[in-house]
């Protein structure tokens, strides 16, 4: 079985579970929970190189995964994630995620961007009066994205290691 399989099936396990989970427990967060879906094509893009289809096919299910369950208009997710999949592979040779903060904001930086793309198509497919006020939320959740970041990369970049002993040890997200 491919290592991006693996790690495709830890961030859907991580979405179904976890992430229902954080919103039920932690009241803070309100409405906002991290992104680990995006967080995950992140890895794929940045961590996992190799096939671009590979990367861009778990990318696109993930994102169909998220229309699902966000409620969501079908495709918009989708569209979002490979996008943001093939954007990230364009500068990742600019992008270093070795140390706790630049994981952080890269996580931050991109769930931000990804989340006005969100806003911005639901508002051209679907213009209503009020949708525009949704960008209040984009900074907490790009903050409660970057609180998380770190620590899923770590998990996903231990299991990825577990995987394969061919790849360096110090790896992009150590």
């Amino acid at each position: 079985m491919p290592r991006i399989a693996i790690l495709f099936g830890v961030t859907i396990f991580v979405i179904l579970v976890v992430q229902p989970f954080l919103l039920a427990v932690v009241p803070v967060f309100g409405t906002a929970a991290p992104e680990f879906g995006l967080l995950g094509v992140i890895y794929f893009a940045h961590g996992v190189k190799g096939s671009p289809s590979r990367g861009a096919g778990a990318s696109f299910a993930t994102g169909y995964l998220m229309d699902l369950l966000t409620g969501a208009p079908v495709g918009i997710h989708c569209l979002i994630y490979v996008v943001m999949y093939f954007f990230i592979r364009l500068i990742s040779f600019k992008i270093y995620g070795r140390s706790i903060i630049t994981q952080a904001l890269m996580g931050a930086i991109i769930s931000a961007f990804a989340g006005f793309l969100i806003i911005s198509f639901e508002q051209w497919l679907n213009p209503l009066k009020h949708s525009w006020v949704l960008l209040r939320q984009i900074p907490r959740q790009a903050f409660i994205t970057a609180l998380f970041s770190p620590v899923y990369f770590f998990i996903l970049w231990k299991i990825d290691r577990a995987l394969t002993y061919e790849a360096p040890h110090d790896g992009v997200f150590r």
